[in-house]
């Protein structure tokens, strides 16, 4: 049974462990490391991977005084970096959440650490693992769609809010919105491909989620609490959504943008078009992209769970339909948890540090391309 410590135990660790009970892990729990540990350990009384677990406020503790067999990080994204390297040098099995980094001194930082160390890393990226990504990949692969020439990416997020309402909304935490959900989206994209960003421009926008409300309004606080749509009691009684925070969406200071666009070249001159949008409710929802060949063209979207395949020159369109378990980034988690096993058992990652790197390196020139109105070079 292999010893597992946590650093960080907040949402994204309790979905992971729903994965590894879905798969009867033989893993245990040996420590997690949070602050609010007082508050955790109480709610997993009785659940048998938790059953020998010691607890720690501090994680330097506890990778000083466990003997493990592996280590999940699942901290606020500004953590994430500086625990990797402590677990890196330690020559440890790591899970890591994305992003993997959140500054340009954190990514060098990073790739010194990781320097032949990369397999041994299973980073966050539910989506390039989902079966319907695997079957793109596949299509792809078999060359029917010809040589790639574009692919068109779209990412309209129908959970918005919770980007503006929770620590989200705090960009010295994480990174930002290219960080925070373009990261995933860039992944699978170089994953489908098989090719890295090498120049990037962009744009972003804010124009829903801002507005003159104070500094630190809680929605609980305010006058329009059962009626403003972007309430924390809208999000719970009348979307029927999960609330993640309770920050105004309309105060001086919600951060992030809510709106953008990116154009990539890639090595071989391919175009990448990426866009991504907070606004959109429910079944607007929209998450995939369009790879364009010159013999065919494929597109994808994970809420519709369909692939459409377009051939040029005979009548076919080939439609795969997949389904998918709740809550689980559309079967990606299990995926995850499964590469994070063959790591514990000496095997390599496929989600490994090498993809997160290429994808940090791509948001993190987006970013920069955004604040500096022009075209940037990407440097991995």
């Amino acid at each position: 049974m292999k010893r597992i410590g946590f650093i960080g135990y907040g949402l994204r660790s309790e979905t992971m462990m729903k994965s590894f009970r879905s798969l009867e892990a033989d893993i245990t729990v040996a420590a997690v490391a949070d602050p609010r540990h007082a508050e955790i350990a109480p709610g997993l009384a009785g659940d048998p991977y938790f059953a020998y677990t010691r607890w720690y406020a501090d994680a330097d503790e506890l990778l000083a005084g466990e003997a493990l067999d592996g280590v999940f990080i699942g901290t606020r994204c500004s953590l994430h970096t500086p625990y990797a390297c402590r677990v890196l040098d330690m020559g440890l099995p790591l899970f890591l959440e994305k992003p993997v980094c959140i500054t340009r001194p954190q990514y060098e930082q990073l790739r010194r650490a990781a320097a032949d160390k990369e397999k041994q890393v299973v980073v966050s990226f539910p989506l390039r693992l989902s079966s319907i990504t695997l079957e793109m990949k596949r299509i792809v692969d078999s060359g029917v769609l010809g040589r790639l020439t574009m692919v068109q990416a779209v990412n309209n997020v129908p959970y918005g809010s919770v980007y503006y309402h929770s620590w989200y909304r705090d960009p010295a935490e994480t990174g930002g919105l290219f960080l925070q959900k373009a990261t995933h989206d860039i992944d699978y994209i170089h994953f489908l491909t098989g090719e890295r960003p090498v120049s990037v421009c962009a744009k972003t926008a804010k124009l829903h989620f801002k507005g003159d409300r104070p500094a630190g309004l809680h929605c609980p606080d305010c006058p329009d609490y059962r009626t403003c749509p972007e309430s924390s009691y809208v999000v719970k009684n009348i979307l029927k959504e999960d609330v993640q925070g309770d920050s105004c969406c309309f105060a001086s200071d919600t951060g992030n943008e809510d709106g953008a666009s990116v154009i990539f070249t890639t090595e071989s001159g391919m175009l990448i078009s990426y866009n991504q949008n907070f606004v959109v409710k429910k079944s607007a929802g929209r998450r995939g992209a369009r790879l364009i060949g010159t013999e065919g063209s494929a597109e994808f979207d994970f809420y519709t769970a369909e692939i459409r395949v377009d051939r040029y020159l005979s009548p076919q369109t080939v439609t795969h339909k997949f389904n998918f378990p709740a809550g689980m980034h559309f079967g990606g988690d299990e995926m995850l948890a499964l590469d994070f096993l063959r790591v514990l058992d000496g095997g390599e990652a496929r989600s490994d540090l090498s993809a997160g790197l290429v994808s940090a390196a791509s948001c993190l020139a987006a970013r920069q391309a955004d604040a500096e109105g022009r075209f940037l070079s990407i440097e991995y």
